[in-house]
């Protein structure tokens, strides 16, 4: 499948068509006259568009550079991609920033102050009512390569149930199409970010017909990551110039509008306490 190449804006998003025959390899093996900005395709391409532009654009006015945003199709492609180093910078969920960090040699900038929390989703009408309800029901989630699911999951383990027996999930390539699951009569639940819920999520009228029935544990939120062959004073003006963009008054209304809260340099703890979710890629060829 070819390249989602992101436009500069979300009116222009059907261009992206006619750029789609772009693979990655080419744009990375060009000069570095244009940065690759990879961003994790946890909602739709349109909605990246929309939601990313001024963060591309703050990136172009630190770089002096045009900067490309693409997504993948899917977790596991992005995630493939990140390993074949075919981004400049990473925008990433936690666990996948660390797995780029210690597998794949990406150097962390910054990451947001947001929490990374998983919610349960059930259609208003539904007897089930806490998360102890959900015995023999099928929850619809992202796969298992999110750390939402990993940590839904990991609380239904310890909760007792068994997974794939006492709890199935259907999996879903991201959470716009997952998290209605239940409304369209797909799934009896489903797991979803409560910034993508809360944030990020703009129909209010199919909001309206679901309630939340339980939360998962906290993780911390995105992480923006440099390629190794980036470097060191670039990444180091990146970073700066990401942690000014909190105090600037396009910045914070970028940050507001996608729910960030701020950014602030990547902290060694943080990133090692995120180990535990990248396990399941090690064995990854």
């Amino acid at each position: 499948m070819c390249d989602r190449i992101l436009s500069k804006s979300s009116s222009v998003f059907i261009g992206l068509i006619l750029v789609f025959i772009i693979t990655p390899l080419q744009l990375y093996a060009a000069d570095k006259e244009r940065y690759i900005f990879g961003v994790f395709p946890y909602v739709s391409p349109a909605q990246l568009v929309k939601f990313h532009t001024p963060l591309k654009k703050k990136m172009e006015a630190i770089l002096g550079k045009p900067v490309s945003l693409i997504s993948a199709p899917s977790f596991k492609e992005f995630i493939k991609r990140t390993k074949l180093q075919k981004y400049d910078f990473i925008m990433t969920a936690p666990h996948l920033g660390r797995l780029a960090e210690v597998r794949d040699k990406y150097q962390p900038m910054v990451h947001t102050m947001h929490k990374v929390q998983g919610i349960y989703l059930v259609k208003n009408e539904s007897p089930i009512k806490s998360l102890s309800d959900l015995k023999g029901k099928t929850i619809s989630g992202v796969g298992r390569a999110a750390i939402i699911t990993q940590m839904a999951i990991e609380q239904l383990t310890g909760a007792g149930f068994e997974i794939g027996k006492d709890i199935k999930f259907k999996m879903s390539k991201n959470h716009n199409t997952s998290m209605y699951a239940p409304l369209r009569g797909e799934t009896d639940a489903s797991v979803t970010g409560i910034v993508i819920w809360g944030k990020i999520t703009t129909d209010e009228e199919l909001k309206k017909k679901m309630r939340v029935i339980g939360k998962t544990k906290i993780a911390p939120g995105f992480m923006l990551m440099a390629n190794e062959e980036i470097n060191k004073n670039t990444v180091n003006e990146v970073r700066s110039g990401l942690v000014e963009y909190n105090s600037e008054v396009i910045g914070k209304q970028y940050i507001d509008s996608v729910g960030f809260v701020a950014f602030k340099e990547a902290e060694k703890d943080v990133m090692e306490n995120l180990d535990p979710y990248t396990t399941i890629f090690m064995d990854k060829k």
